[in-house]
């Protein structure tokens, strides 16, 4: 079959309950439309089920131990152990893709948005094309300037949450306006403030804003300019407006480049003294396609490229659920826009095409449609699916828009997933932990809030996790690592110090082990994680969480308040910090969940869904849809695993194995084509 196409749909977090429910109830006749021709089946996903190791083994077949992607970050042998590199770079991949195979062969390929694939050249102009490169999800616990320029903000009157980077969220007051010239009518004396955008991450920009009312009943525009000059506005919008997108040159410490960004009013009072101006992360502005005109060329149909959606500016109650879910389509509708343009114009055999957004909305909400989660709530409930399930539909829109340019008599579709979900209820601070074990010592900056005021005492730490603290511990080894200190015959004392330390970690309410599994580096290949040539990259300990539970990787600071009022800081001494789901708004009830028009602007808090559990686990699998030419309709019984797609979609389309493959072929979907074709 080697004249046939290939097309993967990559839909990230889709999981294979919530895809058969929402095909059942009708919120994806796209999708039902494929499963009723084509094989399903779920997917026991890769050790650890992250984004960037399993996309990574769905188109290559290898594990970690082999790929070279261990987690969302990638630590290098010599490197100290409180260094990283994330692991959305390319360059870390170490191991032979699908889209290698089709390049030998001389096949054409197109890369739309995959994981793992930026910076540009992964394929060159010959080989086909490449759009974009999705660099990471949106859980910005340490910023990854690798494609965008910095994230988002929000300036305020209000002290705004801002559950991720310090600086993100500015607090500042309207005043009388001074010093500015052509002003607009307004029928209110204008008002304004100064912002810095960013206001953290890079060296930002000054800009004045002009608040100003068209009618008698008060403020409702705000008009932004680099001077106070309000003819040479550069932004001019009404509550809910998107504003116009502003190139702006960014400069960094290791980094210069085009960023683009754009504003919107999220609230704004009549009187003027309450107001939210939401700024959008800045994405780079920069040609981000191989061949480089091709960005244009996708930007007049399908828009703006963004990389990421904003989760946290809706879990921090910056903006309402109808404005995040907007967002959500806007990222949704670019993908099936630009994926469609690339399948119409350009020439393909394999094609590669992801979208995040799944992903995103079941990291904000997912306890609340779980009913075994701790902040799972029967009032709140009915909101979480109705948001999930928006987004899901929104995903299957443009599925549809996207089959519209494929001849299925030609070409294998797949639409897979790369892991499931599940509630979170606690984050554990690892490094804590570790600490009171003897472990680790750290050393806190009491003087700044900033996060990355946390130093290591190296001469008295035994180990150091991999950040964000998923998955992996490494040892402070003498002779291998920079400021070691363990002896090499007290190696295993200390890995076994290691595992007593996360196993004997419990629920702060029910005293469950958090914790599933602890185990040496010698015994990983029980995980699928085998001596290749990322094998250096994998921790000294590997461990699981069970299901409600993620690391959290800070130390805080904390205030001792006294009675007579005064205070000092000290570093927080908790173990454990609450996820939390819709935290301000208690009083929700029933009758007021039902009502169309209801504002839920404060519903906010931090992730409650998370996958750091054991793969196998059933919420933990992800899912594979194949149609295509001699495809019969069909459910796998059992669970295939990740590994096997890409070994299996090479014998359909009979081109070679990828070499680095670890897994094998799924016969019972070979010989199913093989007998109809």
């Amino acid at each position: 079959m080697k004249d046939k196409k290939i097309l993967f749909l990559g839909l990230d977090a889709a999981m294979p309950d919530l895809v058969k429910k929402f095909v059942q109830e009708g919120s994806m006749p796209n999708t039902a439309k494929l499963m009723n021709q084509g094989i399903f089946s779920r997917l026991e996903t890769v050790f650890p089920p992250l984004t960037a190791a399993a996309w990574t083994a769905i188109v290559s077949g290898a594990g970690s131990g082999t790929n070279g992607v261990p987690s969302l970050m990638v630590k290098h042998p010599g490197w100290e152990l409180d260094q990283w590199h994330t692991s959305f770079d390319r360059n870390e991949v170490l191991c032979e893709t699908l889209w290698d195979v089709a390049k030998k062969m001389g096949k054409k390929v197109a890369l739309i948005n995959w994981p793992e694939t930026f910076p540009m050249g992964a394929i060159d102009e010959k080989d086909g094309c490449q759009l974009a490169g999705s660099l990471n999800p949106p859980f910005r616990y340490f910023f990854m300037p690798l494609w965008d320029v910095a994230s988002s903000a929000c300036f305020s009157n209000k002290l705004l949450h801002c559950n991720q980077i310090p600086g993100r969220a500015v607090r500042l007051e309207t005043k009388p306006a001074e010093g500015w010239t052509n002003l607009p009518e307004s029928k209110k004396p204008c008002l304004e403030f100064e912002i810095t955008v960013p206001p953290t991450y890079v060296e930002g920009y000054k800009m004045q804003v002009l608040v100003y009312a068209t009618t008698e009943e008060g403020y409702d525009r705000m008009l932004i300019s680099e001077s106070k000059d309000a003819s040479k506005a550069i932004t001019d919008i009404a509550q809910g407006d998107y504003g116009p997108w502003i190139t702006k040159n960014f400069k960094a410490k290791d980094y210069q480049r085009d960023g683009r960004f754009r504003f919107q009013i999220l609230e704004l009072s009549k009187d003027g003294k309450d107001f939210k101006l939401y700024q959008s992360a800045i994405n780079m502005a920069e040609s981000y396609s191989v061949p480089a005109s091709l960005s244009k060329e996708v930007e007049a149909v399908a828009g703006t490229y963004m990389e990421v959606d904003d989760p946290w500016a809706f879990m921090d109650g910056w903006m309402t659920s109808d404005l995040y879910l907007e967002q959500l389509g806007l990222h949704a509708n670019w993908w099936g826009n630009a994926t469609s343009y690339i399948l119409e114009n350009k020439e393909w055999d394999f094609a590669f095409s992801w979208v995040g957004t799944i992903d995103h909305i079941e990291h904000a909400l997912y306890a609340g449609i779980e009913p075994t989660a701790r902040v799972y709530n029967e009032k709140t409930a009915p909101f979480c699916w109705h948001m999930i399930r928006e987004v899901y539909r929104q995903v299957d829109d443009n599925i549809g828009k996207i089959l519209e340019k494929v001849d299925l008599d030609n070409t294998y579709v797949i639409l897979i997933s790369d892991h499931g979900m599940t509630h979170l209820d606690w984050n554990p601070f690892v490094k804590e932990h570790l600490s009171r074990a003897g472990l680790l010592k750290y050393k806190l900056d009491l003087s700044t809030d900033d996060p990355s005021n946390l130093s290591i005492d190296w001469e008295h730490t035994k180990c150091h996790p991999l950040e964000p603290c998923h998955a992996h511990i490494f040892v402070n080894l003498k002779g291998r690592d920079p400021h070691g200190i363990v002896e090499p015959e007290d190696y295993e004392k200390v890995q076994e110090e290691i595992i007593n330390c996360l196993m004997s970690m419990r629920d702060p309410e029910t005293g469950k082990n958090v914790v599933a599994y602890a185990l040496k580096k010698k015994e990983a290949g029980r995980l699928g994680i085998y001596e290749g040539p990322g094998y250096e990259r994998v921790g000294d300990v590997l461990y699981a969480w069970n299901p409600g539970y993620m690391s959290h990787p800070f130390i805080y600071r904390s205030v001792v308040k006294y009675r007579d009022g005064s205070e000092r800081v000290i570093a927080n001494k908790e173990l454990y910090e609450a996820a939390t789901l819709c935290r301000n708004f208690p009083e929700l009830v029933e009758d007021v969940m039902k009502e169309n028009n209801m504002d839920y602007s404060a519903v906010c808090g931090n992730f409650t869904g998370v996958h750091l559990a054991e793969p196998t686990l059933h919420d933990m699998h992800a899912c594979m849809l194949m149609v295509g030419p001699g495809v019969p309709q069909y459910e796998r019984k059992f669970p295939a695993r990740i590994i096997d797609v890409a070994p299996t979609v090479s014998k359909i389309l009979d081109i070679d194995v990828p070499k680095d493959a670890e897994g094998g072929v799924l016969y019972d979907i070979l010989d199913r084509i093989e007998q109809t074709d």
